[in-house]
């Protein structure tokens, strides 16, 4: 018997993340209902690194370990195959109109699932997939 399908109802951009170290309590508060509602959050690995790289201490950096490891947590990984499913041409395009390859990765994983997008930038997002997008800014 196949395993039920993950519904993923939101995704963490890279400024979500390092809002979510800094203790900002929306991003908390969506993690919480998520575990509570039986639903994922996605966070594309692209933002993870960029969220690596903002975070000026050890200390924040450690703190993102734990988030990976939670179970409403999904890390998407681009696909990569360029004679099949091939995500980093899309990836990159939105990237161009959003300034930023998080915000691009994040976008499309959005887009996929028909997700709202978790984000301290809303215009970046809001460049690739429009004003009327579920957008949350942190």
């Amino acid at each position: 018997m196949a395993a039920p399908a993950v519904i993923v109802e939101a995704v963490l951009d890279s400024g979500a993340l390092m809002a979510y170290v800094r203790g900002v309590d929306r991003v908390g508060e969506l993690l919480f209902r998520a575990a509570e509602d039986n639903f994922a959050v996605a966070v594309p690995s692209t933002c993870f690194i960029e969220a690596y790289a903002g975070l000026h201490s050890d200390d924040e950096r450690d703190m993102l370990r734990p988030l990976r490891l939670l179970p409403v947590v999904l890390v998407d990984e681009p696909h990569t195959d360029v004679n099949g499913p091939d995500d980093l041409p899309i990836i990159g395009g939105m990237a161009a109109r959003a300034g930023r390859s998080g915000a691009g990765h994040a976008a499309l994983v959005a887009a996929s699932h028909s997700a709202a997008v978790y984000t301290a930038l809303p215009q970046q997002i809001e460049a690739v997939l429009g004003k009327r997008w579920s957008i949350v800014e942190v």
